[in-house]
């Protein structure tokens, strides 16, 4: 469901909530990394993305801002973990800032459209742009995908690479249509990533759970969650106040 591979290298953007930054979320980044470079994607860099402001803001969603500097740091510590898995001198793995700096200085949410738009103008002239998101986003009678902001605007921008996510089959009618329609889209069927719930992991830490003890259990990579435990994220101040909790 490929067409022919165009640019010289890319980047891989990986946005999410990071709310928290769970195993599954490094099993996703190295996997697709890995397959993508399999299948002749010269990759030079991965972009760890936390949303800085989700859309649609609401209650649900409108505490981002106050944790992102949280997110970001599990981000960053996210990336080191990457880049160790992955084992490649020649992919940088990098946290990134750019939602904040889209969205810091205004009340709109983040659109993806305007974050490619901007890492497109930041990037090589012969770089290219691979977006990764989970099937979720794809599945069903009217994909999620379909009612983003722009999604023609995404395709334009960046080559669609999607991961498999337990339950969630891509629709591939649509996927066909996206692709009739000019887009470059990449099912990575090949690759299996534990199914993590982080609402789930919010929950436990909330409960009074160590997240060192969740890190026993492989639900978290040992960096992050000594990270966790040293701020009492979650369990903590983050946990029981309402203006600093963490959501989806």
């Amino acid at each position: 469901m490929t067409r022919p591979v165009l640019n010289p290298h890319y980047r891989l953007v990986f946005g999410l909530s990071a709310d928290p930054v769970h195993a599954g979320h490094i099993e996703i980044a190295v996997q697709s990394a890995g397959r993508l470079i399999e299948r002749g994607y010269n990759l030079t860099e991965l972009l760890l993305v936390p949303v800085y402001r989700r859309n649609p803001v609401g209650a649900r969603k409108g505490r981002l801002p106050d944790t992102y500097p949280y997110r970001y740091e599990m981000c960053r510590l996210a990336a080191g973990e990457v880049a160790a898995r992955l084992q490649r001198d020649s992919v940088k793995v990098l946290a990134s800032s750019i939602e904040a700096e889209l969205a810091r200085e205004s009340d709109r949410p983040n659109y993806t459209a305007e974050t490619l738009t901007a890492l497109r103008a930041g990037s090589p002239p012969d770089a290219g742009l691979i977006f990764l998101i989970s099937s979720e986003l794809v599945s069903g009678p009217n994909p999620q995908f379909g009612r983003w902001y722009r999604p023609d605007a995404i395709l334009a921008l960046a080559t669609l690479a999607i991961c498999p996510r337990p339950g969630y089959a891509p629709n591939d009618d649509f996927l066909q249509s996206l692709v009739d329609g000019g887009a470059d889209v990449i099912v990575l069927s090949s690759i299996s990533p534990p199914d993590i719930s982080a609402t789930e992991l919010r929950a436990k830490l909330r409960a009074g759970v160590s997240p060192l003890a969740l890190a026993d259990q492989e639900l978290l990579i040992p960096s992050i969650a000594a990270y966790l435990e040293a701020h009492d994220l979650y369990a903590g101040s983050l946990g029981r106040h309402g203006h600093r909790q963490c959501r989806d």
